[in-house]
C-alpha cells in the first residue's frame, strides 16, 4: 500500500514537472527540476537492465553475471574464491578542475572479503526485486559517491513505469568514425524492441565512415528531411563522433535558411532531444598524441631520405617525390585528414567558437570507464595507449570522462553556458567505448571477451532510459489515441 501511494505521488510529481515544462520550456534547467531529472534518467537506467534481466533480452543475464563478478575482484571461471584486492570503482585523484565532472573519491583501503561466486543473474527467479537491484547499482555504475546515491534513491527502489502507449517521436541516429551510415547495425535489435513497445521510428542517417564533420552534418540533414515528413518531433542520438556531428548539424540548421529554421525549431516535427553515447564533441587525446607522432615521423624520414640522396637516381627520387604528393592529395586522404581533425581539441575549438545551439533541449550522456574486466582483447593495446599518453585511466579506450559530457570543455562562451545548462547528465558506468556494437565486432571477439561477456551488454540502456525520462516530463508527447498520425498529441499525466 504504501509504495502504491509512493508511485502515485510521484506521478503526480512528474505530471506537474511536465506542466511547468509546457508553461516555461527553459525550467528544467532550474537546479531542482534538473536534479529531479537526472534521478529519473538514472532510475531509469537500473529499470531498463532489470527489465532486460527479467526478461531474459539478449544475453543481459551473462553481462550482469560477468559485471558483478568481475566488480568484486571475481575471476570468470572461480566457483569460490577470496578477493585479496579492493573493490573495483575507485577512482584515482585527478585534477581539482575535472572533479565536478568525475567525482572522485579516496581509494579505499585494501580488505579481505570472502565472496562465493553462486550464480546471481543468471537465476534471478531466486532472488528478491531488491536484491536484484543492489546487484545492478552495484555492478554497472563506477563511482563510490553516485552509487550510493542512486542505491538509496526511492526513485530507483520503485521501478516506476511509464504509461503504456506509443510515443510521437522520431529518432535520428548518428553512429561514429567507421559506420555502414544507413545501412549500419548498431544498436538494431534494441531500436527494433522500442518501436515495438513505443512506436517510436528511428532514422539512420547515412553518414560516412572517416567523414569530415561537415559531411556528416550534411547527411543528418537528409534524414531530419525524411523524419520530418512523419510529422513528429525528433531527437538526436550521436555516439562517439557522431555526437560532433549532431552538434554541427544543429548549429548548421540554426544558421541556416528559414527553411532549415523551421526543421529545427517546428514544435510540431522540430528537435526536442538529445542523447549522447561516449560523446567524441570535445575531442580524444588520441589525436594530439597521434599528431605529436606524426610530427616525429615526418622529421625522421626526412633524415633518413637525405642521406639516401647520393644512392638513388634523380628519377627515382623525382618519382618517389610525386608518388607522395599524389597520396597527400588524393580524395581518400582528404577525406581521412577531414576526419581526423575532428579528434584534435584544437580543431575542435574553432568549431565550437562559432556554434550556437537551442537552449531549451535537454541532453542526456552515457558515459564510461574501462576495467579490466570490462575490457575486450582488441582494446588491450589501445587502452594502454591512451592511459599512457594522458597519464589519465579515467576513459573508455577512446575518450575521457570529463570530455564526453554534453557541452563544450575547452572554450568558454554564451553557446558553451547554454549547453553547459541543458546537460543533464548520466551516472559514470562500467563499460566500453564499443559498448553499442554487436555483429560489428564479431570479428574481434576472443575467448577472454566471451568470459567476461564485455560485448553482450545490454543495448536498451543506449534509447529506453533516454526516450523514457523525456517522455515522463513531457519533452516526448503520447500519441493521440484517436490520431495515429500524431498530429494531436498528450503529455505524460498520472
Amino acid at each position: 500500500k504504501d509504495c502504491k501511494e509512493s508511485i502515485a505521488a510521484y506521478k503526480e510529481a512528474f505530471a506537474a514537472c511536465s506542466q511547468v515544462l509546457s508553461i516555461d520550456k527553459l525550467a528544467f534547467q532550474a537546479d531542482w527540476f534538473k536534479s529531479f531529472y537526472r534521478r529519473n534518467y538514472d532510475a531509469l537506467m537500473v529499470k531498463s537492465i532489470f527489465d532486460n534481466v527479467m526478461d531474459d533480452v539478449d544475453s543481459s543475464r551473462v553481462w550482469m553475471e560477468a559485471l558483478r563478478r568481475g566488480s568484486m575482484g571475481i575471476g570468470p571461471t572461480d566457483s569460490e574464491s577470496v578477493n585479496h584486492s579492493p573493490p573495483s570503482g575507485s577512482m584515482p585523484d585527478v585534477d581539482p578542475a575535472m572533479a565536478e565532472l568525475v567525482s572522485p573519491v579516496p581509494t579505499p583501503r585494501p580488505s579481505t572479503v570472502g565472496i562465493t561466486a553462486k550464480p546471481f543473474f543468471t537465476c534471478p527467479e531466486n532472488q528478491t526485486e531488491q536484491e536484484l537491484i543492489d546487484g545492478i547499482v552495484q555492478s554497472i555504475f563506477l563511482d563510490n559517491s553516485e552509487r550510493e546515491y542512486i542505491q538509496c534513491d526511492p526513485l530507483v527502489r520503485l521501478l516506476i513505469s511509464n504509461e503504456p502507449g506509443h510515443y510521437n517521436f522520431t529518432i535520428i541516429t548518428a553512429m561514429g568514425v567507421i559506420t555502414e551510415g544507413s545501412k549500419g547495425l548498431e544498436l538494431q535489435k534494441s531500436i527494433e524492441r522500442l518501436e515495438k513497445e513505443r512506436g517510436v521510428v528511428t532514422i539512420r542517417a547515412d553518414t560516412g565512415t572517416a567523414r569530415s564533420i561537415d559531411y556528416n552534418a550534411s547527411k543528418i540533414e537528409e534524414a531530419v528531411e525524411t523524419a520530418t515528413q512523419l510529422k513528429r518531433p525528433y531527437g538526436l542520438v550521436g555516439y562517439s563522433q557522431g555526437c560532433a556531428n549532431g552538434f554541427n548539424f544543429e548549429s548548421r540548421m540554426i544558421s541556416g535558411t528559414p527553411d532549415q529554421q523551421s526543421a529545427i525549431v517546428s514544435p510540431e516535427s522540430g528537435l526536442v532531444c538529445r542523447q549522447l553515447l561516449f560523446s567524441a564533441a570535445n575531442g580524444s587525446m588520441h589525436g594530439p598524441a597521434f599528431n605529436a607522432k606524426v610530427h616525429q615521423l615526418i622529421t625522421m624520414c626526412e633524415d633518413f631520405f637525405k642521406y639516401q640522396q647520393g644512392y638513388f637516381s634523380r628519377a627515382f627520387i623525382s618519382s618517389t617525390l610525386e608518388l607522395v604528393d599524389n597520396t597527400l592529395d588524393s580524395a581518400a586522404f582528404q577525406k581521412f585528414h577531414g576526419c581526423a581533425k575532428c579528434f584534435l581539441p584544437d580543431a575542435l575549438r574553432g568549431f565550437w567558437r562559432e556554434a550556437q545551439h537551442l537552449p531549451h533541449i535537454p541532453t542526456c550522456v552515457l558515459r564510461g570507464v574501462l576495467e579490466e574486466h570490462t575490457t575486450p582483447e582488441s582494446l588491450d593495446m589501445v587502452c594502454n595507449l591512451l592511459t599512457k599518453q594522458s597519464g589519465s585511466p579515467l576513459h573508455d579506450s577512446q575518450v575521457h570522462v570529463y570530455d564526453a559530457v554534453g557541452h563544450p570543455v575547452y572554450v568558454k562562451n554564451r553557446n558553451g553556458r547554454i549547453l553547459k545548462n541543458v546537460d543533464m547528465g548520466g551516472a559514470i558506468q562500467r563499460t566500453h567505448h564499443w559498448s553499442p556494437l554487436s555483429e560489428e565486432v564479431e570479428f574481434v571477439r576472443t575467448s577472454r571477451d566471451v568470459q567476461n561477456a564485455v560485448f553482450d551488454c545490454a543495448k536498451d540502456r543506449h534509447i529506453f532510459p533516454f526516450c523514457d525520462v523525456n517522455a515522463r516530463f513531457g519533452v516526448i508527447h503520447y500519441k493521440s489515441e484517436t490520431n495515429e498520425n500524431g498530429d494531436n498529441s498528450k503529455s505524460y499525466s498520472s
